[in-house]
């Protein structure tokens, strides 16, 4: 296991685990600030009614102040955002070996203190079906040996895993319940840079905690992954993230889930400017998968593409400077089998823009085997399309 003790401050990406949550219990103590007073379960109904209006007990002013109020959509997302809670049958080390297959070392630097010792953590996580599935970080979970998860309403319940997604860091939880408050999935292909959004989690060890922020980017490539693939599109935020967000919400200000907290930009750990979520496009997709199947099917295209750069455009004499460009091709793959080339410059698929690697990697994130797709490209400065129909690209 190898520990980095120097990094690149401005580089760095770091996952959010949940196990230094212990190291922070004991600097806070105690109670959150939050009421810990224990309600009866919160039904679906709750959350329906959390839209309805309450104008009899706003002010004279209150179209005004709703306007500028993001109270519905917090909560929405709070009845529906978890606290997971984790024991460990090992001491947590200071950095996971998988840490590094999703980044270069170079953006790794000190995790946990080698002294701590606490075999416990907690994190967040979003009930997204009334009958208890919860969607959580698969770097929350991971080499958990025991997982409790306490509802908005303080009711604790054991978890099991139906399944995990290393490739996009997901995985999908179950308890025994009926008539949860759950979240709507909303569409994080329609949310644009921009658009106002809230993340709910429980960081620091304060629990349904909501902030807010705008979307920074879109199909954010913060991956160094050596996976054969690898999820490498993420939403980027300015809202305030850290230690124990992991697996925790991103709404948008109908309080629809449009993406899954996973990782924050930082020197230290904690909060720094910018946080990314996993696209709700792809939690959809995973977690359908995982409650049907019990793994990820994924489509495959059978190749290995680098992004258009200026320099590149430039040498190799065409009018433009986004795309993919395909470097190889693997015998018999869909690719092949389809009719593209070495050399081919992808720009589309079935009518959506292709600019760059994270692009196509969400799409891939989302696609299935058998999947039949069209593809847009340019081979000796003309414009061509043709059809390919996707091959397994189980991991």
């Amino acid at each position: 296991m190898k520990v980095i003790s120097s990094y690149n401050p401005k580089s760095l990406i770091k996952w959010l685990f949940p196990s230094a949550l212990s190291m922070l219990a004991s600097v806070c103590p105690g109670q959150d600030h939050q009421s810990t007073r224990k309600s009866s379960r919160t039904p679906v109904e709750t959350i329906k009614r959390a839209h309805q209006s309450t104008e009899s007990s706003r002010p004279a002013n209150a179209a005004h102040m709703a306007a500028l109020s993001f109270r519905d959509a917090a909560r929405v997302a709070t009845l529906a955002t978890v606290k997971i809670k984790l024991r460990f049958d090992y001491t947590p080390i200071p950095l996971p070996d998988f840490y590094f297959e999703f980044f270069d070392q170079k953006f790794v630097g000190p995790y946990l203190p080698e002294t701590q010792k606490d075999p416990t953590g907690s994190a967040s996580g979003v009930l997204i079906s009334s009958d208890g599935y919860v969607v959580t970080n698969y770097h929350v979970v991971n080499g958990a040996d025991k997982i409790q998860i306490a509802l908005n309403d303080g009711l604790d319940y054991e978890a099991s895993v139906v399944g995990t997604d290393k490739a996009a860091d997901l995985a999908l939880l179950k308890i025994n319940g009926n008539d949860l408050p759950f979240i709507e999935f909303g569409n994080s292909d329609s949310a644009a840079v921009g658009d106002i959004v809230l993340i709910v989690g429980n960081p620091l060890a304060f629990t349904s905690t909501v902030t807010q922020g705008i979307i920074s980017y879109k199909a954010r490539n913060i991956a160094q992954s050596t996976e054969r693939w690898t999820l490498q599109s993420y939403i980027q935020t300015d809202g305030v993230v850290n230690i124990g967000n992991s697996g925790g919400a991103l709404v948008d200000l109908s309080g629809r889930l449009i993406g899954i907290v996973t990782a924050i930009a930082s020197p230290n750990g904690v909060y720094a400017g910018y946080s990314f979520a996993i696209p709700v496009q792809v939690v959809k997709k995973t977690a359908d998968d995982l409650r049907r199947y019990g793994y990820v099917r994924r489509g495959s295209f059978g190749i290995k593409v680098s992004e258009i750069s200026p320099e590149k455009a430039k040498k190799l004499n065409i009018p433009f400077s986004v795309g993919i460009f395909i470097d190889s091709i693997d015998t018999g793959g869909a690719a092949d089998i389809g009719g593209l080339r070495t050399g081919d410059i992808i720009t589309r698929i079935d009518g959506r823009r292709m600019d760059s690697r994270a692009q196509l990697s969400e799409f891939v994130a989302c696609s299935y085997p058998g999947q039949k797709v069209r593809i847009t490209f340019f081979r000796n400065g003309k414009q061509q399309e043709i059809p390919i129909t996707l091959q397994d690209g189980k991991l």
